[in-house]
């Protein structure tokens, strides 16, 4: 049963445990005047009443979520290739490590968005 961030992580592999501790690491060291709290069994910063960042992991994939709809539009229409999307995801390829830097400047953005 997942109750904590930690029993998240335990589901994930590898290497999905190694781009939720990279992302989450920076947050809590760059963005630490917002909670980071377990919100539909995966970690999430809790930016304002509206926005959020949650992070997940998949089989192949890392996973950003944001109700910032409008920013996931827009990293599509850069066409990065290998990543995927849905409405709220930005995914990552687990085995593309020079996507990671790029993961946490989409948290930075989102955030900035946020707080205008």
């Amino acid at each position: 049963m997942i109750k904590t961030i930690k029993d998240y992580r335990d589901t994930l592999g590898d290497e999905g445990k190694e781009w939720l501790d990279y992302v989450l690491n920076y947050l809590k060291d760059q963005h630490s005047q917002y909670e980071l709290v377990l919100f539909y069994k995966r970690p999430v910063l809790k930016i304002n009443r509206e926005i959020f960042l949650m992070m997940g992991g998949g089989k192949n994939h890392f996973s950003i979520y944001t109700t910032d709809f409008e920013y996931v539009e827009m990293i599509k229409a850069e066409k990065n290739k290998g990543l995927k999307f849905g409405k709220s995801a930005i995914l990552f390829p687990l085995n593309r490590k020079d996507y990671m830097e790029k993961a946490l400047r989409i948290c930075d953005e989102v955030i900035r968005r946020a707080e205008k």
